[in-house]
């Protein structure tokens, strides 16, 4: 991990405790800092160990996190699959990013969750050939991966005490687009082709697309309100800017998002009230949403896991960037649009801590030029 960029810096009580996010969520973090740092520190080091892909009958993918680490794990799935039928994956994920692998029935064996207990404890019950924990950073899921019954366990040496939890650890590159760092998480174990995007990653079985043409036209323009952070969300009068004028040039507007913007949007519908603005938010599920994209004519959306699924059903996107990652997570191919005001202080946020130094004046978000966003999204209709 050469030159100044790929630094990675540890994550210390500050960040956690002025990271933005819901108090649950830094409770969470709080005992992967303790907990997990002391179990990993006690634990004796893990011998390396070497497995070829064509032996590897069973492996276990271990992804906590959000929808979008979920969705960029997609394209290598398939080609692991594809490259190796003989290999039965199973996944250990967590209620929120799940179902970002329930519905792509054609890349896994089983799915589990850590929120359910029955279902955490029978991961324990199999013997895997392989484990691959694909956390970024944070001890416990590294600690479930030393606990399971594999030959070998692979995972992102992104510090001493990680590194030494598995049998072969990954370098893993901070600014680095996030699909190459798992293609190198995998290639340890699989000789994989290289993979440029997660663009048409994820599949919509032909119901799903019917039920979406029912629902909206084809000229539709969907519009993502939502967001892990508000930070990271359009302000309310950001949209309105870009409603009326989809308004104005009669496209039909598909809101989306989910319960927790329900009375934000609330208030926004009183100023957007138009036969041509259709509400979604808090009403589908994710397989309806990515349908719902799929049938739209371009997804407009801030840097979120429906962005990246918007990228992965095949939707031409125009994704808004703030405080996180642009290099990382930016969408690939010439089909998208990036808006960004690259301010100095971006990005704010490393391995899921959004600490911004800005003193709350938000210049990434709130001193985004809707203008730029209106011509981007003139130039694609």
């Amino acid at each position: 991990m050469e030159g100044r960029k790929n630094t990675i810096q540890k994550i210390g009580l500050g960040d956690i405790l002025f990271s933005i996010g819901s108090w649950r969520m830094k409770f969470l973090k709080f005992l992967d800092f303790f907990a997990g740092n002391v179990l990993a520190f006690v634990l004796p080091a893990q011998k390396r160990v070497s497995l070829d892909g064509r032996d590897v009958r069973s492996m276990l993918v271990i992804r906590p996190g959000g929808l979008g680490d979920a969705i960029f794990l997609l394209p290598v799935l398939r080609a692991i699959k594809q490259t190796y039928p003989q290999c039965q994956i199973d996944i250990l994920g967590e209620r929120r990013n799940i179902h970002g692998f329930l519905s792509q029935k054609d890349i896994y064996h089983q799915a589990f969750c850590y929120d359910n207990r029955e279902e955490f404890k029978s991961v324990f019950k199999h013997q895997y050939d392989v484990v691959v924990d694909t956390e970024q950073w944070h001890f416990l899921s590294a600690i479930v991966s030393y606990r399971g019954k594999a030959k070998c366990r692979v995972g992102f040496g992104t510090s001493h005490r990680r590194e030494k939890l598995f049998n072969q650890p990954v370098p893993y590159r901070l600014d680095g687009y996030e699909l190459i760092n798992f293609q190198n998480l995998f290639s340890k174990v699989f000789k994989l082709p290289h993979l440029e995007d997660i663009n048409n990653s994820f599949h919509l079985n032909q119901e799903l697309r019917h039920w979406a043409s029912e629902q909206i036209p084809a000229n539709s323009v969907t519009l993502f309100l939502g967001a892990s952070i508000p930070l990271r969300r359009f302000t309310r009068e950001q949209s309105i800017k870009i409603i009326r004028r989809l308004i104005y040039k009669q496209f039909p507007v598909v809101l989306l998002g989910g319960h927790d913007i329900l009375r934000d949007v609330g208030l926004l519908m009183k100023e957007v009230a138009h036969p041509l603005v259709r509400n979604y938010v808090g009403k589908t599920t994710l397989e309806q949403t990515a349908a719902l994209i799929n049938r739209s004519r371009l997804f407009i959306g801030t840097d979120s896991g429906i962005m990246h699924l918007a990228c992965a059903v095949g939707a031409p996107v125009i994704a808004a960037f703030g405080p996180g990652n642009l290099e990382k997570w930016r969408p690939q191919g010439k089909e998208h649009t990036i808006v960004s005001e690259y301010v100095s202080c971006s990005p704010c946020t490393r391995f899921g801590y959004t600490v911004p130094t800005c003193k709350g004046r938000f210049p990434c978000m709130r001193g985004l030029k809707m203008e730029r966003i209106i011509d981007k999204l003139m130039d694609k209709l």
